[in-house]
């Protein structure tokens, strides 16, 4: 299934799977809980290891990761810019 350019940068069916799968391998206790799409920006609210974390993905290709302890937002967002393909260091090149 060829993905259109304007869903670059969002959730659908496959990426959202593909992304829920990433994670499960990483956590075993990843669940989604809820998922929301607005006009601008998908939410995600997730739990995982007894935390619940907040990932808002925007229409222009940013993604915010918000809760959880330590880093696990942090690791939460990379995974989700690796899956959605806007990752802020695909593409650059060392100079």
């Amino acid at each position: 299934m060829a993905r259109s350019p304007r869903s670059r940068g969002w959730f659908d069916e496959y990426t959202l799977l593909n992304f829920v799968r990433r994670c499960r391998e990483r956590w075993k206790d990843f669940e989604v809980e809820r998922f929301e799409q607005h006009r601008g920006k998908q939410v995600l609210y997730a739990r995982l290891q007894g935390y619940s974390v907040k990932l808002i993905v925007y229409r222009d290709g940013r993604i915010r990761a918000y809760g959880g302890a330590g880093g696990l937002s942090l690791a939460l967002k990379k995974i989700a810019e690796r899956v959605l393909g806007v990752d802020k260091r695909a593409g650059r090149q060392e100079r």
